[in-house]
């Protein structure tokens, strides 16, 4: 229910109780006007003190008339009331439904150098939950590369399940860092450590900067 209807509701009900007020006033008015009728032609009883009485009628009467009043002021504020409402533009609340679009987010692991032939665990390692994504972001593995000779490799896997991510393995042969990107891939289901692996072709020392994960959509 709407604060004019309740309001509207509350009007009707004090006007409702004055009517039944006013009825019972001249109820009581009535049956005052036959007991001094009564009184003056009963002259067995005991004589009554119109002196006494009058004023006591006077009283009573007055008191009703100041009820009738304070009712009446109380209708017509409340009635105004409802006329300001009735003027009153109505507002309405609009809720925007707009959704927040996924922010790219970058994962810095770590640098790391080695001078092993075979793929080596670096140490870098970061630990993603899937769940804390929305299902269709992708991620892309990102480091810098250099070495003097031969070919410097890096790549991600999986040391939770020991998953090697082969679509992550990217490479470089020059002493100049260069950076390179692997191909979009997914992050795997759950709570997983990622950990950057690393190996030279070439025995010579490879360098591997500021090794990142991106995850965008």
């Amino acid at each position: 229910m709407s604060n004019f209807e309740k309001i509207v509701s509350v009007v009707l009900l004090i006007l409702s109780s004055g009517v039944v007020f006013l009825f019972t006033l001249q109820i009581n008015t009535n049956d005052i006007t036959k007991n001094l009728l009564n009184t003056e032609k009963n002259k067995n009883t005991t004589a009554v003190d119109s002196s006494s009485t009058a004023p006591a009628l006077t009283t009573t009467i007055n008191k009703l008339n100041d009820q009738i009043e304070d009712l009446s002021a109380t209708s017509s504020a409340l009635l105004k009331r409802i006329e300001e409402l009735e003027e009153k533009p109505v507002t309405s609340t609009v809720v925007s439904n707009t959704t927040v679009a996924f922010q790219k987010q970058i994962i810095h692991m770590g640098s790391a150098n080695t001078t092993q032939r075979n793929w080596t665990d670096s140490g870098v390692e970061i630990k993603l939950n899937s769940s804390d994504y929305p299902r269709d972001v992708n991620a892309v593995f990102e480091v810098g590369l250099s070495i003097i000779g031969g070919e410097s490799w890096a790549r991600i896997v999986n040391k939770t399940t020991g998953s090697v991510m082969a679509i992550t393995e990217v490479s470089h042969s020059t002493n100049t860092t260069t950076w390179k990107s692997s191909p979009s891939f997914k992050l795997h289901s759950g709570n997983n450590t990622y950990e950057l692996q690393v190996r030279s072709t070439s025995g010579e020392t490879a360098n591997f900067s500021g090794a990142k994960i991106i995850i965008s959509k």
